[in-house]
């Protein structure tokens, strides 16, 4: 586990200082993309030396303000639907709902884990934020904001929105 998160941070530094250091917007928008399905890993792992791990039970409670509208007003049924029909939908099989009811309970608990995984990627992610403005690198620290958003943040803001539709 530590050697697996160790290579993770080696590739994640290099990755970062390649976004740093390029000139070409393609390249740069790659190298981005690859750094964050990086952070990705961070968690999925994390979920693999600790498989039953979770964040406090108050962390995932439905808050005052969260509901169907609210998820909704956020794009997050139009970014589920993107998501359902691309390659993406492949990486983890366990959150979409298979239609038993014996499964709700499975899928309820996965998606607490799916959501802790994204929240580990999106604060390694916030890191990267920090020093690509360190470094004035600001077409980098935009590429960094747009992957966290969509590789990190959404996918929280799904689960939660999945967690409302099961037990409103």
């Amino acid at each position: 586990m530590v050697l697996t998160w160790s290579m993770l941070t080696v590739i994640s530094y290099f990755l970062s200082e390649a976004c740093r250091l390029t000139t070409n917007f393609f390249l740069l928008f790659a190298l981005t993309f690859l750094l964050y399905f990086g952070t990705m890993g961070y968690g999925f792992f994390y979920f693999h030396a600790f498989p039953s791990h979770r964040i406090s039970p108050r962390y995932y409670r439905k808050k005052k303000f969260e509901s169907l509208g609210f998820y909704n007003t956020l794009g997050v049924e139009f970014f589920r639907k993107r998501l359902i029909n691309s390659p993406f939908k492949k990486l983890n099989q366990r959150v979409y709902l298979k239609g038993r009811k014996a499964y709700v309970e499975v899928f309820y608990e996965e998606t607490k884990r799916s959501e802790t995984s994204h929240l580990i990627g999106l604060l390694i992610g916030l890191f990267f934020h920090l020093m690509f403005m360190a470094n004035n690198a600001f077409v980098a620290l935009s590429c960094s904001v747009f992957f966290n958003l969509v590789m990190n943040l959404y996918p929280i803001l799904l689960q939660r929105y999945n967690r409302i539709k099961i037990r409103p």
